[in-house]
């Protein structure tokens, strides 16, 4: 699985819900409903446990206390449930939740590797419930490079497969998802023509962070450095995406992007929502998201034992956030300082916490482009009330 989106956006016919001054809505949860995954992935940052469905204590979400959560949370604003995991369509009751969901009103996003899906189950999501928007994920366009980084055999294949059959059953908004290395950059044009061949909407490029089972691809030399990263932004920018026919996602910290992507985006780039979401592991914990599989620090509480309201209104961590995301003015160098700090928030809390020990910090881009001397000069010019950001 890759590093969690934005949620999608509340419907405008969502009713803003009664709560106290400075404490927003919760608008989604991150459903990581499978701590077990059928592919070895090795840049995996949920690191779940290799398996094959069949039911074991902690690996699935429970859908009774699932739903009464959704029922609680609802009340906070939840609108939204992105369905994830390991891998979503493992859990034995994946159909039944998505239907349970559907049911609570509920609009939902869903990060799959394919390889489970059938025709069947593509026209039952399709038609019966409001999972409305599909990624799939492909790291190559032939089965050798794919298999070899997924650790199965046959990865591919099914994935083209499972990629059909949502296309077939009426899904025009499917999206490809690439994890990004050394390893694999060279093959990214390809994999966009065999997105659009096969009749996705777009691809995703998720570039391999240091985190999970990243961090060994990190001490081999696979993941992409500083340089690397800005090089392939600005290829994917300038030559790959006027090219594509299928649309071109590459997610960079606003400070470090080219002015036409900024005007694309209009500078929303980065930030990850965690202000409006709670994380739900499989073996019902709640965390911050699915850091919380391997960082227990960020586990908040468990399903059917602990409320989410209160959790919602006195988490300490969740406060400690919520305070300092909005005293911007107080965000560590160079983000205090950054035209774009109110829509990148310093962008992936989680990522944050792996690279620097915190979860308030420059991502590592923003980070490295301040120790080189080359963050942008114009881009660091918001003026801080009180003096100086902290350093």
């Amino acid at each position: 699985m890759s590093i969690c989106d934005v949620p999608t956006e509340a419907s405008a016919t969502v009713s803003k819900p009664e709560l106290p001054e400075g404490v927003p809505a919760l608008r989604a949860f991150y459903l990581y409903m499978s701590n077990t995954c059928n592919l070895r992935c090795r840049h995996c940052w949920i690191t779940p446990r290799f398996g094959d469905g069949k039911e074991t204590l902690g690996d699935f979400v429970d859908p009774g206390v699932l739903r009464q959560a959704v029922v609680e949370a609802k009340q906070l604003g939840l609108c939204s449930v992105k369905l994830t995991g390991g891998e979503p369509m493992l859990h034995p009751r994946f159909m039944d939740i998505a239907d349970m969901l559907t049911a609570e009103g509920m609009s939902m996003d869903m990060e799959t590797n394919g390889t489970l899906m059938t025709a069947e189950k593509a026209r039952h999501l399709k038609e019966k419930t409001n999972v409305t928007f599909i990624s799939v994920s492909l790291d190559a366009p032939d089965a050798r490079s794919h298999d070899s980084f997924r650790g199965v055999p046959g990865a591919f294949d099914a994935a083209v497969r499972g990629l059909d059959c949502l296309v077939n059953a009426g899904y025009r908004n499917c999206q490809v998802i690439m994890s990004v290395h050394r390893g694999n950059r060279h093959q990214v044009e390809e994999v966009v023509a065999l997105a659009a061949a096969h009749g996705a909407n777009s691809v995703k490029f998720n570039p391999v962070t240091r985190t999970g089972r990243g961090a060994a691809m990190e001490e081999s030399g696979e993941v992409m450095d500083f340089d690397e990263h800005l090089a392939f932004a600005r290829y994917v920018s300038t030559e790959l995406r006027p090219k594509a026919r299928v649309g071109v996602i590459l997610n960079m910290p606003p400070a470090l992007s080219l002015m036409r992507d900024l005007l694309r985006t209009r500078g929303r780039t980065g930030d990850c929502g965690v202000l409006r979401i709670l994380g739900v592991l499989g073996n019902g914990d709640i965390a911050l998201c699915g850091i919380g599989r391997t960082v227990p620090e960020l586990v908040y509480g468990k399903l059917g034992r602990d409320s989410i309201r209160d959790i919602w209104f006195s988490n300490p961590t969740i406060l400690r956030l919520r305070q300092a995301l909005t005293d911007v003015d107080a965000l560590p160098s160079p983000c205090a300082r950054c035209l774009f700090v109110r829509t990148c928030r310093t962008g992936c809390v989680a990522n944050n916490y792996t690279e620097s020990g915190s979860l308030i910090a420059p991502t590592w881009l923003c980070a490295e482009a301040e120790r080189r001397g080359v963050f942008p000069s114009k881009r660091a010019q918001r003026k801080i009330s009180g003096g100086e950001g902290k350093g």
